[in-house]
């Protein structure tokens, strides 16, 4: 398999086929469970994506850059790492966790040459599957209010805001979402 990103693109050959990674329907994308085998390149991914992440303020933006101590505390309690690899290496993930009022999702991270890949959707479809999976009647996120991507994505999926906006950290306004499962 070879890989080539370019412009943004990402393709790879494998046995003399050219797949283009937003040409893959979000439903072809693999999001798998990490472990605490992962802990370490996760906390890499953090810090090579949330330094970009200029719509967030500084403070949310360094307290984001998990180390694997603290990503290893997450799954400890309660928190699950989603996400899909390419050529074995982690590309994008998310964590939830199962909370009283269904699956709660946050911190998605996807490097940025696999954004408009189908990544992102590929991790909504997964975060419903799981929470109807384990019961839950929801799944919910926090948005950065204005954020095009994030109320997009809302939008395709079926989310409703819930609840009124607020400030999650200093300067950083978020909105609530659900989508009922």
């Amino acid at each position: 398999m070879i890989l080539n990103i370019t412009l943004g693109v990402i393709a790879w050959y494998e046995e003399g086929v050219l797949t283009v990674m937003s040409e893959l329907p979000a439903e072809e994308i693999r999001v798998i469970e990490f472990t605490e085998a992962d802990a370490e390149e996760i906390s890499e991914l953090f810090k090579q994506v949330w330094p970009l992440a200029l719509e967030y303020p500084e403070h949310w933006r360094k307290k984001r850059m998990y180390s694997p101590e603290q990503v290893i505390d997450d799954m400890h309690n309660g928190y699950h790492y989603f996400g899909s690899r390419l050529q074995g290496r982690i590309v994008g993930l998310y964590k939830a966790r199962i909370t009283d009022e269904g699956l709660f999702g946050e911190h998605q991270t996807v490097r940025p040459e696999c954004r408009s890949t189908g990544l992102a959707s590929a991790m909504y479809i997964q975060f419903a599957e799981y929470g109807r999976a384990h019961g839950c009647i929801r799944n919910y996120c926090n948005i950065l209010v204005g954020q095009e991507i994030g109320e997009k994505l809302m939008k395709k999926y079926g989310f409703k805001p819930w609840g009124e906006p607020y400030e999650q950290a200093e300067g950083m306004f978020v909105q609530r979402y659900e989508r009922l499962l």
